[in-house]
């Protein structure tokens, strides 16, 4: 059952399941809320039984006595876990960008110091992402290293792609005297985005480069991503057991719509994928997104920043709650977890 104007999905469950069930509940549902304070005093008021926090709101929570006494607490990083990104946009208006050109997205990640904010403005839940691949999966080759922070070998590539201080002001300037400025698109409504962001025109103002934050409303950033009227943006992308890459770095995904929103094209990379996709024999298929992984760790369409840990609150009312190598068994068939009966709030 879909409740558009409750903001709420509903899970029944199936009387016909033809699997061994076990005792566990009868319904499942979902409730949609936007605003992280509303969802916090939902989750205090008991009307909801998960919360998943941010890093800063997770570590005020954890002194938090009374609430942390009816409350089981978890902090875990799963092979399905997604990541955030910088996209940086190769082709605007039918025109290649500064960003066309594979030195300065490097050099972009060279000046993009990952650590830092992870350990600043993430408080050190998290870890640096390298490509679309988790390093928990098979895809991804181990010998793929983070791009380290080098703002001396940023500032080579970028005088070799044509960037230089041609005036003293301290910013840099292309070949025809343009300043290096450009916008970075984000989510107006996420506090830690926003400090990121502030982060970064830091880092890459030492750098000679300009970076005008352009915090957006969701519906906006969607619309820019259609239109690919951009400069920069940061989003993330969730992942699956295997990840496929061809809705985002497929050439073919460019035009009509596809997720290819930056205008990333690399001949190679779109033959592996297609290979990869075609490709039964597990062993041979790593071996195909390996390559792949190594083509895009190398021309950077994204600079790649970070997994973030789950960190998730659940009522003391669930029991048998565990970790799996894909994450917490909440959602997983058989259902494991279940409610005492004479806790039980939400039964008919």
């Amino acid at each position: 059952n879909w409740s558009p104007d409750a903001g709420m999905v509903e899970l029944l469950r199936n009387p016909r399941y033809w699997g061994p069930v076990q005792p566990s509940f009868d319904r499942l549902i979902w409730r949609i809320i936007e605003n992280d304070s509303a969802r916090l005093t939902t989750f205090r008021n008991g009307d909801i039984d998960t919360y998943g926090a941010r890093p800063r709101e997770y570590r005020k929570l954890l002194a938090d006595k009374a609430f942390m006494d009816r409350v089981q607490h978890w902090e875990y990083m799963s092979p399905v876990a997604g990541y955030s990104y910088i996209g940086w946009n190769q082709s605007r208006k039918g025109q290649p960008t500064w960003f066309a050109d594979r030195r300065v997205r490097q050099a972009m990640t060279l000046l993009t110091d990952r650590q830092r904010i992870i350990d600043e403005i993430f408080l050190g839940y998290a870890e640096i992402a390298v490509s679309p691949f988790n390093p928990r999966s098979p895809q991804h080759d181990p010998a793929i290293r983070p791009w380290p922070v080098d703002p001396q070998r940023a500032r080579q590539l970028l005088a070799e792609a044509g960037f230089r201080d041609r005036n003293g002001d301290g910013v840099l300037e292309d070949a025809e005297g343009r300043p290096f400025e450009f916008e970075l698109v984000f989510f107006q409504g996420n506090d830690d985005t926003r400090r990121m962001v502030l982060l970064l025109k830091d880092l890459y103002a030492r750098a000679g480069i300009l970076l005008r934050p352009r915090p957006t409303e969701w519906s906006v950033m969607i619309d820019l991503l259609k239109k690919r009227d951009f400069d920069a943006i940061t989003l993330g992308w969730t992942s699956g057991l295997e990840t496929d890459l061809y809705q985002m770095f497929h050439s073919s995904q460019i035009e009509g719509g596809g997720n290819d929103f930056v205008g990333y094209r690399n001949p190679e990379l779109d033959r592996l994928i297609e290979q990869a996709r075609r490709t039964v024999d597990e062993k041979a298929r790593m071996k195909l997104w390996h390559a792949a992984e190594r083509i895009l760790h190398e021309d950077q369409p994204y600079t790649f920043l970070m997994r973030r840990k789950s960190l998730l609150f659940i009522d003391r009312r669930i029991h048998n709650v565990k970790k799996t190598r894909i994450g917490l068994n909440l959602g997983l068939v058989p259902v494991e977890v279940y409610v005492p009966r004479a806790e039980q709030r939400y039964r008919k």
